[in-house]
């Protein structure tokens, strides 16, 4: 039986506000505004046109829904293929302890060799389940990597040479539930040698499965899917710096590529024959269940640059489709709504291999500013990944100290060296650096209680090239100051004074949560440039890169002692209004909040595996 998930964000499922409120009162106290909202979009581009259909309004209404939960047809949270071989996982794994404040302020530890043990605690510190949780009749697990709603859209996959079978690489998924792999394909090592070029290292894949997400979201639903794969994105790159290896996305493989990495036509529901439907569909429609492909990372040891040729690495995937693969899906839900919006735009903003003149290549290490390491509890890295929870409620009265802030906002930029003529925007420091690109995601922070710090509206530039521009785009009577006490290598600035809480709670589809922590933020992208420039399908890498600085938020709130939570349902044009934005060039992508937890006493916690742990 499917049991009912307690959910990371709250999302109200009717297609209009529960209440209505003018634009007036969605403005912080003190703030007044000229702007007017703007949803319509000056391209015809899928991305844009999705975007643009799929944003909450205070007036004209949510994005389209389900309008009611479908208990008896919720998704399995647990995909598996049977029969095939499995490989049991220790677990618990053998742990080397890192400090939680070396994995930003320290060079990484000496590598760890590749094996099951190591693979084993790769996975039990980033997408292992982390506890089971109940109250009343109702039973759910968590996991290490959060997720929308905890639907958990995201599978992954791995690729790496077989310890039982000598000169032969394995394909495998991941089963967090037992924590072990299912072998669904093996190769001969020399036929794969172009993607995976030398010995200790291997590929993980991330695949979504849409309809998890889809059954309690609607329309909306791919945003939250990408938004978890940021947070996955990350996970793994944090748990492959404890075993000192660094990880990078093989962004110049295609959607393709990636399919024949994870097997999605193999033991997988076919595809619908006629075609992508044009309108939402309800009735069987088990190909809803396919996985989409993502990405997939590089894993191997840090300080090392292994050779990636793009070209004979997609024409080595091209063999895996002559395999023998083995297993079967299980089914997920007897019957299905089809959302046609998601499977459409997700078809068009594909890659379809390497950008002209788009390499691999590996950014050097760089340390995150430390302010001073006495300001963390003193934890493991992997005590922090596995205690992380989505907070449900905040206590409204907990005052963070101001160096905390900084501190944390510090982890929060893409590279240790801020304003560093050739690190400009890079992405170099971890999790950041497994992406690619330069960093296109900011911060608009709500300022609600931090010592020191007067109560209003901040903003982080997360790569200051962009700095000119956004000063531009935003409303003019903005302060643009760097707030008192800031280090000089924060890029953060005070907007304005006054109290935003009432318009955080407001503007987060009236969510209490939004406003009763400690802060709270709008993750602001450079979007329809950033589209016109490099192509659609930077559309979900931009929420990729959301996720990712979601997760480092969850992490430091955890590791100072409190805790944080992702929030999906916001206004979207209420929280540009407020900033002065207009049309696209810039776009709210995700909101957060940080705060102390008001715990609910009532649920019971469990550990994620029988037998001994660190879990409770």
């Amino acid at each position: 039986m499917l049991l009912r998930h307690r959910h990371r964000h709250r999302h109200h499922l009717l297609s209009r506000p529960r209440r209505s409120s003018p634009l007036a009162a969605l403005r912080c106290v003190a703030m007044s505004s000229s702007a007017s909202p703007s949803s319509s979009t000056s391209t015809s581009a899928a991305a844009a046109d999705y975007h643009c259909r799929t944003k909450h309004s205070p007036t004209a209404g949510y994005a389209r829904g389900p309008g009611r939960l479908d208990w008896a047809n919720q998704p399995n949270p647990f995909l598996r293929f049977s029969p095939a071989p499995q490989l049991p996982l220790p677990n618990p794994p053998p742990v080397a302890p890192v400090p939680y404040p070396a994995l930003f302020h320290s060079p990484p530890p000496a590598p760890q060799p590749l094996t099951v043990d190591s693979l084993s605690a790769l996975l039990f510190h980033s997408l292992a389940l982390s506890a089971w949780k109940s109250a009343g009749l109702s039973t759910w697990s968590l996991r290490v990597n959060p997720s929308s709603g905890n639907l958990h859209p995201t599978e992954a996959h791995l690729l790496f040479s077989h310890p039982r079978e000598a000169g032969r690489l394995a394909v495998a998924h991941y089963a967090p539930r037992d924590h072990l792999l299912e072998v669904r394909a093996t190769a001969p090592v020399g036929d794969r040698s172009a993607i995976l070029s030398a010995p200790g290292i291997a590929v993980l894949a991330l695949s979504s499965i849409f309809w998890r997400e889809a059954w309690k979201y609607g329309e909306r639903a791919l945003r939250y899917c990408n938004h978890d794969v940021g947070h996955a994105l990350a996970a793994v790159a944090v748990a492959a710096a404890t075993l000192g290896w660094d990880a990078r996305l093989l962004d110049g493989l295609s959607d393709e590529d990636l399919g024949r990495l994870v097997g999605v036509e193999k033991g997988s529901p076919a595809a619908p024959p006629e075609g992508l439907p044009d309108k939402v569909v309800k009735g069987k429609a088990p190909w809803v269940e396919r996985q989409h492909p993502d990405c997939a990372v590089l894993l191997f040891p840090a300080g090392s640059e292994p050779e990636v040729d793009y070209g004979r690495m997609s024409e080595a995937l091209r063999g895996f489709d002559g395999l023998e693969w083995v297993g079967k899906a299980n089914a997920l839900s007897k019957d299905h709504v089809v959302w046609d919006v998601i499977y459409r735009t997700a078809e068009q903003v594909k890659k379809h291999g390497p950008a002209p003149g788009e390499r691999f290549f590996v950014m050097p290490w760089q340390k995150s500013p430390a302010l001073s390491n006495g300001l963390y509890k003193e934890l493991t890295v992997q005590e922090v990944v596995r205690r992380r929870r989505s907070a449900v409620d905040m206590d409204g009265v907990h005052v963070m100290g101001r160096d905390t802030f900084y501190q944390m906002l510090m982890h929060c930029l893409p590279s240790g060296e801020v304003g560093s003529g050739e690190l400009q925007g890079q992405q170099s420091a971890l999790p950041f650096r497994v992406l690619p690109w330069e960093a296109e995601v900011h911060a608009a922070l709500f300022v609600h209680r931090i010592s020191g710090l007067p109560r209003g509206m901040y903003f982080l530039v997360r790569n200051e090239e962009h700095f000119d521009a956004l000063q531009h785009a935003m409303r003019q009577d903005f302060e643009w100051v760097k707030p008192e006490g800031c280090p000089d290598g924060l890029p953060l600035y005070r907007l304005m004074k006054g109290d935003c809480q009432k318009f955080t709670m407001q503007v987060s589809c009236f969510q209490e949560i939004a406003s009763h922590g400690c802060f709270s933020l709008g993750m602001i992208a450079r979007f329809e440039p950033v589209l016109h420039e490099k192509g659609e399908w930077m559309y979900p890498r931009l929420f990729w890169e959301t996720g990712i600085l979601g997760q480092v938020l969850y992490l430091e709130a955890h590791a100072v002692g409190i805790s944080a939570t992702g929030i999906g349902c916001y206004f979207d044009d209420a929280v540009h209004e407020a900033l002065g934005l207009k049309g696209l060039e810039f776009q709210s992508l995700y909101h957060f909040t940080v705060g102390a937890p008001v715990l609910d006493k009532r649920i019971m916690s469990l550990p994620a595996y029988p037998g001994p742990g660190i879990d409770a």
